[in-house]
């Protein structure tokens, strides 16, 4: 088949980037062609990749003007009919398949906005979404939450939307072998005498690190430890929280720790969620966050709020270790292969006879 895939930049980076690569793996490996439209392209990344780059030349505007002039475009000139399948990672309208994995009013009622700029952006990027939603012949909503915050916010028909969450690379993640586990203890000073958490976030706000660092200002420091992946770290933080850089690979790290931690005021699916159980490590999540939908009680503990007080409290109530049940990505038909055919399924619905 003839795969067109459409987002704002080929690169790493957020969820949406890292959903992108795994897409573009599984199409792929099914023997499918794929085209990327997008205006911003990290090359010798695109190099590691056997598909097609279409980019689409923009000015030099400020960031947020170029995407809003991709968009525009994308919608006037993007041949669909070259295409059996074309999927759309941001905010088109011209595409068979619109990718959601979060709604924009959702992020503006949970995250404050203190400015004017922010606040007209905001519209803007409301406006896209309604678009979309209103144009596209189908949704993929990355979660059951998600899909009851298109129909609330947008008034979408609910035979529109079909959930499936985002796939993970088996490949990359499971468990770790006791050698690799005990020299990323070393590598990274994680003690045996300590509970150790970590917290993968780029994006701080909305991940809840500030609650993170309130709750563990109020726990021991020689009983508990945070360890954040990512993004730099605030200046004043606990004695117990350490920040240990941004890290391609996660997988052994996962492995490497007693719990990963991810108390998101907002969170479409959290990709870290299955891929810390994957790995063998349980998870402590609250449900704001879309995977979480997933977790049955052996994979770890949904917290009520994200408050530091509860956070804590849990904390302190922790044992040692929870023995979490293998294969989760493969029970939850969370692996690229699945993911791609369940993606595959819906093509008699888009082009009916």
């Amino acid at each position: 088949m003839k795969i067109a895939i459409i987002h704002n930049q080929f690169s790493r980076g957020g969820g949406m980037e890292a959903y992108m690569l795994l897409l573009i793996k599984g199409f792929l490996a099914a023997g499918d062609e794929v085209t990327v439209h997008t205006y911003e392209v990290n090359r010798p990344l695109a190099d590691q990749f056997g598909c097609a780059i279409r980019q689409l030349k923009i000015p030099p505007l400020p960031g947020r003007w170029k995407k809003y002039l991709f968009l525009y475009r994308c919608n006037t000139t993007f041949p669909k009919e070259d295409y059996d399948i074309s999927l759309s990672l941001t905010r088109t309208s011209c595409q068979d398949i619109a990718i959601c994995g979060g709604v924009h009013p959702e992020v503006v009622k949970r995250v404050s906005r203190t400015s004017m700029f922010r606040w007209f952006h905001d519209k803007i990027e409301i406006a896209c979404e309604k678009k979309m939603f209103t144009a596209v012949p189908l949704i993929m909503a990355h979660s059951r939450t998600i899909a009851r915050e298109i129909i609330s916010n947008y008034q979408v028909a609910e035979e529109k939307i079909k959930v499936l969450y985002p796939p993970i690379d088996i490949d990359r993640f499971f468990p770790a072998d006791p050698q690799t586990v005990a020299a990323i203890r070393a590598q990274f000073n994680i003690s045996a005498d300590k509970l150790t958490f970590l917290l993968p976030s780029c994006g701080h706000k909305c991940k809840g690190l500030q609650q993170l660092l309130l709750a563990f200002s109020q726990l021991d420091p020689d009983h508990f430890e945070l360890l954040v992946a990512g993004s730099k770290l605030p200046r004043k933080i606990p004695a117990n929280v350490r920040y240990i850089g941004y890290i391609t690979n996660l997988a052994p790290v996962y492995s490497a720790v007693d719990y990963t931690i991810l108390p998101s005021h907002y969170e479409a699916f959290g990709l870290v969620i299955p891929e810390s159980l994957q790995c063998g490590t349980p998870v402590i999540t609250t449900k704001e966050v879309g995977a979480a939908e997933l977790l049955a009680e052996q994979d770890g503990i949904i917290l009520d709020n994200n408050q530091p007080e509860t956070i804590a409290r849990t904390i302190r109530q922790l044992r040692k270790t929870l023995p979490v049940m293998a294969n989760f990505a493969g029970r939850h038909r969370l692996t690229i292969s699945q993911h791609i055919a369940d993606i595959k399924a819906l093509y008699p619905a888009l082009r009916p006879k």
